[in-house]
């Protein structure tokens, strides 16, 4: 390994580590204000809140490492070119494409490591979380709601308010609105099903107003009255062990779909055969996510390095604004993709690797810029950003 190489590599390691730290305790700012409102709203124990933090970070880092690579290839050719190293490197008749591509190979090992979180740790920390999540319903089912605050139930059927709930799950003051009945009572209780994604609210002493078309409205007063409240997905149950798609690994999913096929083998009904493509495309929608979020470290360390080459001075709140927009425009892209395929509306090989596809485009046109001009890459809406800072 050439000098020169040894020290991109050496810079851009530092570079990586503190942006992945930083970005990582900035998403998980949100996270940390949910978990203590957990606790000192809904009075859920401290220990168990902590573990569910402790077991949300796998997939916050996993998620980070794209982004980080982003922000630590713009601080890295970003100084060079401030420092005119890389002009420098261009007096001296030094491919600047092929330093660009010193990262790329390394980033290999980020790869990896991206994949491993991926596929390993991620399913086992989502699969604690959502079993943590269950049995604080079990034990406070209030948890699932809030009060003095309008919500919609999962299904989007039923609007629900309470003015107050207490620490045994009861409350005071509850309405509830659905297509065309309102509900109200004074007091109640709210109680976990044996299905996790279910709530009951059991209310007392209450009114119905129901919206009969043609008789108007019927006023109904009622002793008690129990309704159900679905609060989050129902996951299919088919040979998953009680896993959902995104606890699952690459095996799993694969073995998942095998079962989905052979269930739907003597089922030849237009209805069935869609049902049959949504659950496979989901189940390919995780499987392509791992491969594609991770494989957007070499599509990242691309397109930092060329931006990096383009500033005239760099610094870590450039890199991150800069990183920041772009990734919130990769992240945007495959939230929809993963939408589109969940509905079986897209093939998920095509709709979760638009990004990086669309990415790695983009790159190649600005290495062909690269090659073929000698200032380097000129990317106006970064002027206002160096003036900025």
């Amino acid at each position: 390994m050439k000098i020169l190489d040894r020290m991109i590599i050496k810079e851009f390691i530092p570079n990586f580590l503190s942006s992945l730290v930083i970005l990582v305790f900035v998403l998980i700012l949100n996270r940390i204000f949910e978990l203590i409102n957990m606790i000192v709203a809904k009075h859920v124990e401290v220990l168990i809140v902590l573990k569910l933090f402790l077991y949300n970070l796998p997939f916050i880092v996993f998620l980070t490492i794209p982004m980080a690579v982003l922000v630590a290839a713009i601080i890295t050719f970003g100084r060079l070119s401030s420092d005119f190293e890389i002009a420098a490197m261009r007096s001296a008749g030094i491919n600047i494409v092929r330093n660009i591509f010193v990262l790329f190979s390394f980033s290999a090992i980020l790869f990896g490591l991206a994949f491993f979180f991926a596929d390993f740790v991620v399913p086992q920390s989502n699969h604690k979380v959502k079993t943590i999540l269950s049995q604080i319903v079990k034990m406070r089912p209030a948890v699932s709601v809030e009060e003095k605050v309008m919500k919609w139930s999962y299904d989007n059927k039923t609007r629900f308010y309470f003015d107050e709930i207490n620490d045994d799950n009861t409350f005071s003051g509850c309405r509830v609105f659905q297509k065309n009945t309102s509900i109200s009572c004074n007091d109640g209780v709210i109680v976990s099903g044996e299905n996790e994604h279910e709530v009951f609210v059991k209310m007392k002493d209450g009114i119905m107003l129901e919206n009969e078309a043609k008789n108007g409205f019927k006023t109904t007063e009622f002793g008690e009255l129990t309704l159900k409240l679905k609060m989050s997905e129902e996951i299919e149950e088919m040979n998953r062990n009680d896993r959902g798609d995104r606890e699952m690994n690459v095996a799993m999913l694969l073995s998942n779909i095998k079962a989905i096929e052979e269930s739907y083998k003597d089922k030849n009904a237009k209805d069935q055969q869609e049902r049959k493509k949504r659950a496979v495309y989901r189940n390919l929608t995780e499987i392509h996510k791992k491969f594609s979020i991770s494989f957007g470290v070499f599509a990242f360390v691309l397109l930092g390095s060329i931006i990096g080459v383009s500033l005239k001075k760099s610094s870590l709140a450039l890199g991150f604004t800069i990183s920041t927009v772009l990734f919130v425009i990769y992240y945007m892209m495959l939230v929809l993709g993963e939408q589109l395929s969940d509905k079986g509306s897209a093939n998920p090989a095509l709709s979760i690797w638009f990004p990086n596809y669309l990415t790695i485009l983009l790159c190649i046109f600005l290495i062909y810029r690269l090659l073929n001009r000698v200032e380097p890459v000129s990317f106006g809406f970064l002027k206002g950003l160096e003036k900025k800072k």
